[in-house]
């Protein structure tokens, strides 16, 4: 009886750092991947929402902490030469550090506001070397 109230006792105890470490997920910090919603360490992160042609993706996160994160992966855009639908993707290497967190209106968790993107080769014409991520559509406000 002894024993297995001791193995009890020992199960209860090595379940409480397994829920606090559960719970602890949920109030990290989270890119904005606009039209995709909310998401941590997201593979990718679509830049132009409007027609998708434009992401930053095959994303390798190195670290994640609540004030920065970094991922290295791919800058990927749609030549939209001669139009969109007839376009050519091209990528590119980056180094992706998303930063400046912030919590938008009626959401719990704070979410990066603001990519920095160094390109490991010659960047196209137009990529960004700055981003900044808004709230989700559909919630009021904005950074």
């Amino acid at each position: 009886m002894r024993t297995a109230l001791k193995i009890t006792i020992v199960l209860a105890l090595l379940a409480v750092p397994s829920a606090a470490l559960a719970a602890g997920n949920t109030s990290q910090v989270q890119a904005i991947n606009n039209c995709q919603g909310l998401k941590f360490k997201p593979l990718k992160i679509i830049l132009s929402c409007g027609d998708g042609n434009t992401w930053l993706g095959k994303l390798k996160w190195s670290s994640w902490t609540n004030t920065q994160a970094v991922a290295n992966g791919n800058y990927t855009a749609n030549t939209c030469t001669p139009d969109c639908a007839a376009g050519h993707t091209h990528s590119v290497a980056v180094k992706v550090t998303l930063s400046k967190p912030k919590t938008c209106p009626n959401q719990v968790n704070p979410a990066f506001k603001q990519a920095v993107i160094s390109y490991k080769g010659t960047r196209p014409k137009g990529a960004p070397l700055k981003y900044s991520f808004k709230c989700p559509a559909g919630l009021p406000g904005a950074y």
